[in-house]
């Protein structure tokens, strides 16, 4: 991890609390707001003088916000269950359940297109991509159709789902899983 930027702010701080420990907190956090162990980021210790030593120490218990990664605002529920995910703030068990009731994309040929397509990957796997709102789309599809996650997990005929192929996050989603 790369050590946190010591801004203006921070050596304010720190000139303010000599002989202490300067916690950076992660960016979710506003000043007033109780941190659990997982927001902070670290410290930096505060000399007797007030000033900060380069030396930070990186909190172990840590789990960055996606806000912290800059990930996108998500668009909807599933894309918010997604990046919990990735963050470690939600169990993988979690998603399961939000790509059931979620409205889901996927690629149609063109407006009478009712099928589901399937792709080798880049390894040759065969998977069925699906995408959690417009903005995931990917360009290069001719079209898209909604289908409700729980419907699309009976027509899957055993390949995985790839959830948002082309990111910022995705998701691979064996099919029995879906079915659950």
């Amino acid at each position: 991890m790369d050590q946190p930027e010591i801004t203006l702010d921070m050596r304010i701080a720190a000139r303010a609390n000599p002989g202490s420990w300067l916690y950076v907190i992660d960016p979710v956090f506003e000043a007033d707001d109780d941190v659990p162990p997982w927001g902070v980021v670290g410290a930096y210790p505060v000399d007797a003088s007030g000033e900060i030593r380069e030396t930070f120490s990186p909190n172990a218990e840590y789990r960055p916000s996606p806000r912290a990664l800059r990930m996108p605002l998500p668009s909807n529920d599933v894309e918010k269950v997604l990046q919990l995910v990735r963050t470690r703030h939600l169990d993988q068990g979690a998603l399961l359940p939000a790509l059931r009731t979620a409205k889901l994309l996927v690629y149609a040929r063109d407006a009478r297109d009712t099928g589901i397509t399937a792709f080798p990957n880049h390894d040759g796997q065969v998977m069925v991509p699906a995408c959690t709102s417009v903005g995931r789309v990917p360009r290069q599809w001719p079209g898209w159709r909604e289908v409700k996650g729980a419907a699309l997990a009976a027509q899957l005929n055993g390949y995985p789902l790839v959830v948002n192929p082309t990111g910022p996050i995705t998701a691979i989603i064996p099919a029995a899983d879906l079915l659950g």
